[in-house]
């Protein structure tokens, strides 16, 4: 490809990312509206979030393996038209059941998404030194995305509705899968791999339950029988998975991947930053609006801070981890997301807001220097015939790092909440889940140290090793 094809073609790809993480987040600040509308109980309202997770975990795997296997510009096509014609229907549902329906279409349209077009990025980009600069730029996607919800969500209710939210991504998925049509290339795993319906099937189960677990424990308890009999599920399924990868000819997951330290440690840092950073925009969140009383809008303006890192981070971060290696730059990552959230937990919920200001920065800088290590080192650990697999493994590390992240936090801080709190009952609250989340950010940083090379990451370009 040209420069400038190139260019036009990882704009695209990036365009994907920023959509499906936008959504993560952008439908948060709507949900009162969308409950009044709509007249819909609290508790269902939260499935218009919790169900685009709760999908968006569970295909993560399979998008990643079909991408590889039939074409990852055909999957791509179809992720932009089934999340583009989901957010349309979105925005025309009648109720809330319609609504919760065709906001599990977009999710699996969503799914396809972050993995195919991470696995196209590594392709487009053979040179690793370039791939990595360009995974620094498709992570600014990620990162805005996430950061920008709440921005964009209170804009967009605040002067169009809530059905304007939903409009606004079917547009803009149309015009990616336009420029999709036009720019990007086909490509697939050059070794033709059997489809393994068993790993699939147990795949999805493991990762729907567990997400549908860690949703649920916020509403039901961590000891309740409910959830204690779908994590014990969880367990009989993770083995049932494993036994079926070692004895399958064609896994969907090569096990023997998890024996490099370097991939191992990039998964368990991306469960645990996006652990911290959901975490922290939910209750964030919620503190400005209710503790602080701001508006959607006002509290998504102030969160700036901890969004607007990734424009820089992200190809900032792309060419250190290009030119020095990713050990340092993931620990340099985590250790100030750490020391962000702390000092956030020690501030006092009427502090003034250039204090909060300064803490919501670090806790930004840290995201955007993230994206680009983890992503880079997960596909420059696997071979390029298993691109989409590798993408789809950090993508799933992302949302269940968030969904856990959301899931615990807001339990820690809600078992902790007095009704009616003031800013500074809320704060005192919500401090404890922060020092969590600068723990969990802590320990990312030692297995950093303990798991990557101080070396840039180079494609593995070899077959496909096997698993013992």
């Amino acid at each position: 490809m040209d420069p400038r094809r190139r260019t036009i073609a990882l704009l695209a790809l990036t365009l994907g990312v920023f959509l499906v993480t936008l959504n993560v987040t952008v439908v948060v600040v709507a949900l009162p509206d969308i409950a009044a509308d709509l007249q819909a109980a609290p508790d269902t309202t939260a499935w218009i979030i919790d169900a685009y997770n709760l999908v968006g975990a569970s295909l993560l795997l399979t998008a990643g393996f079909l991408a590889d296997r039939f074409g990852r510009r055909r999957m791509l096509l179809t992720g932009y038209a089934l999340f583009s014609g989901g957010a349309l229907l979105c925005a025309l549902a009648p109720s809330i059941s319609f609504l919760l329906a065709f906001r599990v279409v977009q999710a699996i349209g969503g799914t396809a998404l972050t993995p195919t077009s991470l696995a196209i990025v590594a392709n487009i980009y053979p040179d690793p030194r370039e791939r990595a600069k360009a995974i620094g730029i498709w992570g600014v996607s990620s990162g805005l995305g996430l950061g920008l919800g709440p921005i964009i969500g209170g804009a967009t209710v605040d002067a169009l509705g809530w059905r304007a939210v939903f409009a606004v991504n079917a547009v803009i998925g149309l015009a990616a899968l336009v420029a999709v049509l036009r720019v990007v290339p086909a490509s697939r795993s050059a070794v033709a791999r059997r489809i393994d319906v068993p790993g699939q099937l147990l795949a999805v189960a493991f990762l729907a339950s567990l997400t549908y677990a860690l949703i649920e424990a916020g509403r039901y308890g961590w000891t309740s029988p409910r959830i204690l009999a779908i994590l014990a599920a969880d367990v009989v399924l993770a083995i049932a998975f494993l036994r079926t990868e070692r004895r399958t000819a064609d896994p969907l997951l090569e096990l023997g991947f998890f024996r490099d330290r370097q991939f191992s440690g990039t998964v368990a840092i991306t469960v645990a930053a996006f652990f911290a950073f959901g975490g922290f925009v939910y209750e964030n969140t919620l503190f400005l609006e209710q503790g602080r009383g701001y508006s959607a809008l006002a509290a998504g303006l102030l969160s700036l801070p901890s969004a607007l890192p990734t424009l820089v981070g992200g190809p900032v971060s792309g060419r250190l981890v290009a030119t020095r290696g990713p050990r340092g730059v993931l620990g340099a990552a985590t250790a100030t997301m750490a020391l962000g959230l702390v000092l956030l937990a020690a501030l006092p919920g009427d502090a003034p807001i250039e204090a909060l200001l300064a803490c919501y920065a670090l806790v930004g800088i840290g995201y955007a220097v993230l994206n680009a290590p983890i992503s880079t080192v997960a596909v420059a650990s696997m071979p390029r015939e298993q691109a989409g697999v590798a993408a789809a493994v950090v993508s799933s590390g992302r949302n269940v790092g968030i969904v856990l992240g959301v899931a615990a936090l807001g339990a820690l801080a809600a078992s902790r909440l007095p009704d009616a709190a003031s800013a500074v009952e809320m704060a005192d609250a919500i401090a404890p889940a922060y020092v969590l989340a600068a723990a969990v950010l802590a320990a990312a940083t030692v297995v950093a140290r303990l798991t990557l090379r101080a070396v840039p990451p180079v494609a593995v370009s070899s077959a496909p090793r096997r698993s013992p």
